[in-house]
């Protein structure tokens, strides 16, 4: 679980701050960033219709 952890803090890091991230690197940040806030959109706009 810790190595996860800093995987995932290596590719935040990687992305954000050095610029120098692969493409595998971009993907995890992606799905970490795109999979919560579609979740919020898709609820919201489910408040806002119903």
């Amino acid at each position: 679980m810790e190595h996860k952890l800093n995987t995932l803090k290596n590719d935040l890091h990687n992305v954000f701050v050095d610029g120098n991230a692969n493409s595998l690197q971009m993907a995890r940040v992606f799905m970490l960033l795109a999979v919560p806030l579609l979740t919020i959109c898709m609820m919201a706009v489910r408040h806002i219709v119903y």
